[in-house]
């Protein structure tokens, strides 16, 4: 039998089948060997089972941590308990999680609550009084600021409710969504974040209230295809919470202040917010950011956002005046705010991060920026860089992406023998843009200090501790005045690249009339629907050095440097307000007539849908095929329906700049193998046909490359995402299907396979 597992910091698993064993550090057929280091004990500790609390133990027979508490004693160990066995040898750490498997969540939960005196009499009068919205409103707290935090319910919407109460109903919530999850896994995380005491009150779960012949509360049942979701969010917010909680322990304890209690001031005014993320390694933040110009300030204030006003509450995260967004608004570098769909990509990104370090946050060590890989760099390297970083910013190929290959390829020409990669030349982009950042965050951090020190009568921690300064020994300084530069110019240029010009000009012409009314310019016969491009583009396309005066076309009139400077941070500054106000809405509710498309079935899935289906701006599904249940026609992720079609707007493979419509089908092979077919609507008479999807979009995609001045040395793309198959919306609809579910390889995402049988 498996009783459960440890797991190691390097993610080595070892499986606990028998009870009592021995933790051991030699070879042993009584218990199990987690280490190999010759100066430690021999047995480190002993595991073991009280069968009637079902309760797991440990035994420690040398120094070991549990919950970052050294132990001397018997020590129970729940799920995802965390051990840590110190030793001064070795370079590998010592830590362990304790996990349950994947079967036993509830049963472990309800056998030592049954078995420890806890209360499980339904307490029908504290039900009575809450009403079916304040149970709502409940569950939709917990999904916006995460379980456990009481104090934030009451101050926002249950003043008149205890939190004995509120964690009595919260806790009847998770235990529904746990009953109702398919997924054992979630459902362990769960349960594990539940807090009860003896006396605490009882509220039954969903399911035995339906039993009782009780109204249903929680409304979970129509919310069947999102429970793995909400169950992630539920986690994910647990993870902030106790991030935030550990973090302000930390900065509170470095100021002397044990008690936050006792301490007249708002703790929270003290702690220093800017090294939140500061042990994690600066390569860890790379990828997935949501602008060019993001840092690890806007990480750790986009993580202490969502703690302070709530998972996807973006406008009052935007506007709050104790993060650093609110000066998106004011400032003159065009750094637009991101939509909220990446934005919730990005704090699932962080969160992923930081559970890699398993709750041990080395908090006092500030993780070093790449030292290595920036001292390949010469001096000359990094000032050629920076300086063409501020004439040219990054180029955005015709893909929407940054153009790596275009920067180097320019690089080249001002540096003989450059020989870094793509990989390299990214990473040292965002550490001068790093730089930069700090450089400013730094000055207003002086700023503030000079107006405000007064108003602060606690002893500061070390300066060592979390002190933002430029690296020792570096000739390559940047000044403040340089940061101003660096950040202004590769902001704007990003912004005309990425919003004004693309599709031609869609978003200008959109708002020409407006142009025309609200920015004026002292020039004769200025014509702004042509005058206005031919400025931009050609910014867009020299840079800020090789910007000249202007003729411009039609009017033969000279236009200087410094006027279409200003007439371009006239526009940017425009369109920038227009995309804010664009991108912080949410996205519209469904009219009747749309609603009237997806019918859904009993279950909460969708058997019906009325096509064509607008699933985005550039997708639009046509037809849902049928399902083939042969091994080819499916994957471990993906169905392909027989028949299945969808038009993908994209990059023209003719003419560049120009977007098009591409036709993506799937149809029958004669091979028992499927075929996939796309056609542009510019050569119907020559669609691409491949034995993949994938193979379709690389030939698009080639074709594309090689219209292009800096072409890509490799071109990478999914084909599967340029067909539709990975759009949440057009994946429920696939595994509706007849036939879905004889797809024996693939993995339901949103369907309840084994319910439905």
């Amino acid at each position: 039998m498996l009783y459960a597992k440890l797991q190691s910091y390097v993610g080595e698993e070892f499986l606990i089948k028998t009870l009592p064993t021995q933790l051991s550090n030699f070879p042993s057929s009584r218990g199990i060997r987690v280490m190999k280091c010759p100066n430690n004990p021999l047995i480190i500790g002993e595991l073991k089972l009280q069968e009637e609390l079902y309760q797991f133990s440990i035994i420690p027979h040398t120094e070991i941590q549990v919950e970052n508490q050294i132990v001397t004693k018997e020590t129970i160990l729940n799920n995802f308990s965390r051990i840590y066995i110190p030793c001064k040898e070795c370079r590998t750490k010592h830590y362990y999680t304790f996990i349950l498997p994947l079967r036993e969540p509830l049963k472990y939960e309800a056998q030592r609550a049954a078995q420890t005196q806890f209360n499980r009499v339904h307490d029908k009068a504290l039900y009575s009084k809450w009403t079916q919205e304040e149970k709502e409103m409940l569950k939709k707290l917990i999904l916006q600021f995460g379980y456990g935090r009481w104090n934030k319910m009451l101050q926002l919407k249950f003043a008149n409710k205890s939190k004995q109460e509120i964690k009595a109903f919260a806790n009847s919530l998770l235990r529904s969504i746990v009953e109702l999850l398919v997924n054992y896994d979630l459902g362990a995380g769960i349960v594990n974040l539940i807090e009860e005491n003896p006396d605490d009150p009882y509220i039954e779960t969903n399911q035995s209230i339906i039993q009782y012949n009780i109204i249903e509360d929680w409304e979970l049942q129509n919310l069947k295809q999102k429970l793995i979701s909400i169950s992630k969010r539920i986690l994910m917010l647990a993870k902030i919470r106790e991030f935030i909680k550990k973090f302000k322990e930390h900065q509170l304890k470095n100021l002397g202040i044990k008690d936050k209690s006792q301490c007249k001031m708002n703790t929270d005014k003290l702690v220093k917010w800017d090294y939140l993320l500061g042990f994690i390694p600066s390569s860890s933040f790379y990828s997935q950011r949501p602008s060019i110009w993001w840092t690890r300030k806007h990480d750790s204030d986009l993580i202490r956002g969502v703690y302070q006003y709530g998972y996807t509450n973006h406008l009052i995260i935007k506007e709050a005046t104790d993060l650093c967004f609110k000066d998106l608004s004011t400032s003159q570098n065009y750094q637009e705010f991101p939509f909220p769909e990446t934005l919730n990509k990005r704090v699932k990104k962080l969160v992923q991060i930081i559970q890699k370090f398993d709750g041990f946050y080395d908090f006092d060590n500030l993780a070093q920026s790449d030292d290595e890989e920036e001292k390949s760099w010469s001096i000359a390297e990094k000032q050629a860089l920076f300086n063409l970083l501020c004439d040219y910013g990054v180029p955005i190929g015709v893909d929407g992406r940054q153009n790596w290959q275009e920067l180097k390829d320019k690089l080249i020409l001002k540096i003989n023998k450059f020989d870094k990669n793509l990989n390299q030349l990214e990473k040292m982009v965002q550490t001068i843009r790093t730089r930069c950042e700090q450089m400013l965050m730094k000055h207003k951090e002086r700023e503030f200090l000079e107006s405000d020190s007064s108003d602060l009568e606690i002893e500061q921690p070390p300066s060592s501790i979390g002190e933002i300064r430029e690296e020792q020994g570096d000739e390559f300084q940047i000044s403040y005045q340089d940061s101003q530069k660096f950040s202004k110019q590769t902001n704007m240029l990003h912004f005309i690249r990425k919003n004004i010009l693309p599709q031609n000009q869609a978003l200008y012409q959109q708002h020409i009339q407006q142009v025309e009314k609200e920015l004026f310019i002292d020039i004769p016969e200025y014509d702004p629907k042509s005058h206005d491009i031919q400025i931009i583009t050609t910014l867009s396309q020299t840079g800020f050095n090789g910007l000249q005066p202007i003729t411009l076309s039609n009017i033969n009139t000279i236009m200087p440097t410094e006027q279409i400077l200003n007439r371009i941070e006239q526009l940017c500054s425009f369109f920038k307000k227009i995309r804010d106000q664009t991108n912080i809405k949410r996205k519209p509710e469904l009219k009747d007539d749309q609603q009237k498309k997806i019918k859904p079935n009993s279950a909460g899935g969708v058997n019906e849908i009325q096509l064509p289906y607008q699933v985005s701006t550039s997708l639009k599904l046509v037809s849902l095929g049928k399902i083939i249940p042969s091994p080819a026609y499916h994957s471990e992720h993906n169905l392909f329906p027989v028949g299945y079609k969808s038009i993908r707007t994209h990059a023209s493979m003719f003419t560049k700049g120009k977007r098009c419509q591409y036709t993506c089908e799937i149809q029958e092979g004669s091979d028992g193998k499927p075929l996939f077919k796309v056609t542009s609507e510019e050569d119907v008479d020559n669609p691409i046909i491949k034995n993949s999807c994938t193979g379709c979009w690389v030939h698009i995609y080639n074709k594309i490359n090689e219209l292009q001045e800096h072409k890509k040395s490799k071109v990478t793309i999914s084909g599967t995402d340029r067909f539709g198959l990975l759009e949440a919306n057009v994946q429920r609809y696939l595994e509706e299907l007849p036939n879905a579910e004889m797809c024996s390889k693939y993995k339901f995402k949103y369907r309840n396979v084994a319910q439905d049988f």
